[in-house]
């Protein structure tokens, strides 16, 4: 499990113990309606996604853990990730339905696995035990699968990365690793840097010595119109 899946479970276990107010009403649905949707009052509703999506979202995870409070479209944004699976994992987003049907269609109700003990699966979950947040030991009975939220941050990080190479091997020579600290993109860095300064050296040098020659010439010129026995000329 990832150190971000870690704090997201030390964040959630910071509300063990909050229960619904009167009317059903949860700071977490409060939240959802004014920060994700606002197309309905989701103070009152079942808030069991929408207290780990409001822990994601508190960590900025929210690109690559999701921010739902439907279950059944979270799971089946796993499933369009490619992050979705049957193996129980620490740091796992759980389904369950508890119809037991395995089907992802009717999935009523989401946890997050903290840690896994052979068939069995401890977790952490909001509106269960009289609409409470709670930590439950589970067996696999009724779950439907899983959704890896690692599995896409790992894919999120690559493709930022990759994007970072190809930005950087478009710009000009030198221009991506100038300023870098020495080590080995320092050097090359250095490298580029003399190959563009050394030629710009040869150059000042060379229409340094031409003007030089050019100077010595005015001067002999000169001193030729004032003395012009001195060569060869009859005085």
């Amino acid at each position: 499990m990832s150190p971000e899946l870690q704090k997201l479970i030390h964040l959630l276990r910071t509300q063990l113990g909050y229960s619904e107010q009167a009317g059903g009403y949860t700071k977490f649905g409060s939240w959802y309606g004014k920060t994700v949707e606002f197309d309905s009052d989701y103070s009152a509703q079942p808030w069991c996604d929408m207290f780990l999506s409001w822990g994601a979202h508190s960590l900025g995870y929210d690109k690559w853990f999701g921010q739902f409070a439907y279950t059944v479209d979270h799971a089946k944004w796993f499933i369009e990730k490619g992050a979705w699976g049957h193996a129980p994992k620490p740091g796992a987003v759980v389904f369950f339905d508890w119809g037991g049907s395995e089907v992802v269609d009717n999935i009523d109700h989401v946890g997050l696995v903290t840690s896994v003990d052979g068939d069995t699966i401890h977790t952490i979950e909001g509106n269960v035990d009289g609409q409470y947040v709670r930590e439950k030991v589970r067996d696999q009975s009724y779950v439907v699968g899983y959704g890896y939220p690692d599995k896409i941050r790992q894919s999120t990080d690559a493709l930022i990365l990759a994007k970072k190479a190809a930005a950087e091997s478009a710009l000009p020579v030198g221009a991506a690793t100038m300023g870098v600290p020495v080590g080995a993109g320092g050097l090359a860095g250095q490298q580029d840097l003399g190959a563009l300064v050394i030629p710009v050296l040869i150059a000042a040098l060379v229409v340094l010595a031409y003007l030089k020659v050019q100077h010595a010439g005015v001067r002999l010129a000169a001193a030729t119109r004032r003395h012009p026995g001195r060569h060869g000329t009859a005085e």
